[in-house]
C-alpha cells in the first residue's frame, strides 16, 4: 500500500492526478471526488489524501473501461436531474462538514466558558475566605 499523503490545495490535488484544477473541482461537483474541507465552508481551503484518490480514481478508471456501450444512453433531461442531484449531494456533504465544524468550536467555547466560570467562583471563595 503506497504511503498516504496529504494534499492541501487545488493545484496540489490537480498536479498529483494529472488534471487541471477546473477539472478536479467539477469531479467533485458532478462525480463525488474525494475532496476535504477543514472549516466546512464551501468556498473555504481544501484537503485531499492520496489513498482516497487513487481508490477514487481507480474505481473511475473501472468503470470507464467496461465500456459506455454497455451503459444506457441518457435524456439530457436526465443528466441535468443527476448533475442537479450530485451537486445538492455535494453541497449537504458541505453543510454536514460545515455544521460539524460549527459544532466543535461551540464545544471549545463552551469548556473557555466553564473554566472561566470555575476561576470566578474561586476567586469568590478566596475573598469570602480573606474577609
Amino acid at each position: 500500500m503506497a504511503e498516504r499523503k496529504v494534499l492541501h490545495s487545488w493545484k496540489e490535488i490537480a498536479n498529483y492526478t494529472g488534471r487541471g484544477v477546473r477539472t478536479i473541482q467539477r469531479y467533485e461537483i458532478e462525480l463525488g471526488f474525494p475532496i476535504h474541507r477543514p472549516a466546512g465552508k464551501s468556498r473555504s481551503a481544501v484537503l485531499g489524501f492520496s489513498d482516497e484518490i487513487d481508490a477514487w480514481l481507480n474505481k473511475a478508471s473501472t468503470f470507464a473501461a467496461a465500456g459506455s456501450a454497455n451503459l444506457p444512453k441518457l435524456t439530457d433531461q436526465q443528466i441535468r436531474s443527476q448533475r442537479q442531484y450530485l451537486a445538492i449531494a455535494a453541497n449537504a456533504k458541505r453543510n454536514r462538514e460545515s455544521a460539524r465544524a460549527a459544532y466543535e468550536a461551540c464545544e471549545r467555547q463552551a469548556k473557555r466558558v466553564e473554566n472561566m466560570i470555575e476561576k470566578v467562583k474561586a476567586a469568590q471563595a478566596a475573598r469570602r475566605r480573606a474577609s
